[in-house]
């Protein structure tokens, strides 16, 4: 049987808690019900602006006989994933044959306004629902606590604690964690090859030279990163993170990041600055604005249009698919660098982890016994294994990788091709390995989250406001 080699966790990871997948202005709510295109109105550079998404209809749950537990997910653009929550569906139903599990694949921003909608008015809700704005959910109650519910023994250190909101005032714990997300930086062979752009050896540009790459790209044809924020108010961000959190080290960046202390320092100010040198540089696509969370990935591994991608380790769920279905070719092997050297770092050989949006069980469910029992049935080793050998994303549940490992017989079962993605891992283990993990921030309060996305995601990437202007809204809206 093939084992695949996998760094699967980072030593010295302390996770609090974190929102790499953080809600911004909420549009029009609309449950999704009969059709699988549907108008929602997203927020872009201020401007509102309806778009089609798509998101697939809730089937009809059975009248009689087993009880039905809905289940509400998304990731419907992310195959790789739904293998793994449809196996353990069909495992949990074959061991309890009393129970029918009525699991709904959603895009991620229409899910949530159907929530919302349905949480808000009392009726529709699902019994178990991914996390998206977890906080804001456990404030308003729609979540059930798990505190003395999941086999947290079987979660990486740190999982426990990052499902509770201590600092917001939630002490309990809310959430089932099934990834990791290690924040890493791609950049195209081929591209840097064509530009003569030589990679150091310990593979970390220093931050000048970043800048330079992104000249060297625009110059060229090249966008100097993929990222784009067409349906996402995250990712602009990436950059920011990753500077700051290499320069400041993760205890300070913790602070900086969850609003709890003035962003009018000289530290934000040397990550801003060159935030708005790499926007000048060509950094962004000219589709920035409009480009969706797909597409940016399409337009990195099949277009080849940007030299890099700022991506936490969920970027395979999205490109790990077959081509025909907007995947990347396997054939193509991107590589990886460390985070760009900043002036000063103090924590330049450290990686940003966190957590995959997980589960959490709704305050609005009717049978709170059954939907917790699945997310216990989900903590089992074995699929901690088989997440990863499935989506090739870390797990947050510990696995044995010999005893645990998922048989080829079952991967090719569920349309796996072992080792397929070896070179990934190679690669992966080549760069990051071994490096120290930092802790993932603290939840932050709904104005802070906002500040960072209208200023940060949106603001200075497009040119709307200055640095000083950017630390003024920053710090008007800090948590404390």
């Amino acid at each position: 049987m093939y084992k695949r080699k996998i760094f699967v966790f980072v030593a010295g990871l302390v996770a609090v808690a974190t929102l790499l997948a953080a809600c911004g202005p909420a549009p029009t709510p609309q449950v999704v019900t009969e059709v699988q295109e549907v108008e929602v109105t997203r927020i872009v550079a201020g401007t509102p602006e309806v778009v089609v998404v798509t998101a697939t209809p809730e089937p009809e749950q059975p009248s009689e006989g087993p009880t039905a537990i809905v289940w509400w997910s998304h990731w419907a653009n992310e195959p790789t994933k739904r293998v793994v929550i449809e196996k353990i569906k069909s495992d949990y139903e074959a061991e309890h044959p009393d129970v029918k599990i009525v699991l709904t694949w959603w895009d991620k921003n229409p899910m949530r306004d159907a929530l919302r909608n349905t949480m808000t008015a009392g009726e529709g809700a699902p019994d178990i629902t991914s996390d998206f704005c977890l906080p804001d959910e456990v404030a308003a109650g729609w979540c059930l606590p798990l505190t003395d519910v999941l086999p947290w023994e079987n979660f990486v250190p740190g999982t426990k604690e990052a499902s509770s909101y201590a600092a917001l005032g939630y002490p309990d714990n809310y959430k089932y964690d099934i990834g990791l997300s290690m924040n890493m930086i791609f950049y195209n062979k081929e591209i840097f090859e064509e530009l003569g752009i030589q990679v150091p050896d310990n593979y970390q540009f220093t931050q000048d030279e970043w800048v330079e790459i992104s000249e060297k790209c625009s110059a060229a044809g090249y966008a100097g990163a993929a990222d784009a924020i067409g349906n996402r108010n995250y990712p602009a961000r990436f950059p920011v993170w990753f500077a700051l959190f290499s320069l400041v080290g993760p205890e300070e960046f913790n602070k900086y990041y969850s609003g709890q202390q003035s962003w009018d320092t000289p530290q934000i100010r040397q990550v801003l600055d060159w935030f708005v040198q790499l926007r000048d540089a060509g950094f962004w696509p000219s589709t920035f604005s409009t480009m969706t969370i797909d597409e940016f990935h399409v337009y990195f591994h099949t277009q080849h249009k940007a030299c890099t991608l700022y991506i936490p380790s969920w970027y395979a769920g999205r490109a790990f698919k077959p081509v025909e279905q907007g995947g990347q070719d396997p054939n193509w092997h991107f590589g990886m660098l460390r985070y760009p050297l900043m002036d000063g770092a103090v924590a330049a050989d450290m990686l940003y982890v966190g957590y995959e949006s997980g589960y959490h069980v709704t305050s609005a469910t009717r049978h709170p016994d059954i939907a917790k029992d699945i997310l216990v049935f989900a903590s089992q080793p074995k699929y901690g294994a088989l997440w990863t050998a499935v989506t090739n994303i870390p797990s947050a549940i510990v696995y044995d990788p010999v005893k645990d490992w998922p048989s080829d017989e079952l991967l090719t079962e569920l349309g796996v091709v072992p080792g397929q993605w070896n070179w990934f891992w190679e690669e992966y283990n080549k760069v990051y390995g071994g490096l120290q993990g930092g802790q993932a921030p603290t939840p932050l309060c709904d104005k802070f989250e906002q500040a960072w996305a209208s200023a940060i995601n949106e603001g200075l990437p497009l040119g709307l406001i200055t640095v000083d202007e950017a630390i003024e809204m920053m710090d008007a809206n800090l948590c404390k």
